[in-house]
């Protein structure tokens, strides 16, 4: 289509339906990137989150790996061992 063959308010209206167009191109794309920008920080404030939460749990202690060893008396009765463990 030639601009120069159009009388001056179709080539006026001509630009003003392009410009119209590229604005809602660009306005659909910023909106996308709004979307996509607010996703990523939502997804940084759960990770910050959670780690402010492991950092306030405190850490169980392990237990030892050791074997264990208990008096002779465990071997016969098994409610006295569980008070006199070493």
């Amino acid at each position: 289509m030639q601009t120069s063959n159009l009388s001056f308010p179709m080539r006026v209206l001509y630009v003003l339906l392009s410009l119209l167009l590229a604005m809602a191109t660009l306005t659909s794309a910023m909106s996308y990137n709004r979307m996509v920008y607010e996703e990523l920080l939502n997804e940084v404030k759960r990770e910050v989150a959670s780690r402010h939460t492991r950092d306030l749990m405190p850490d169980r202690p392990r237990r030892s790996s050791e074997k264990k060893s208990y008096p002779r008396n465990c071997y016969f009765s098994p409610i006295q061992c569980l008070f006199t463990r070493n």
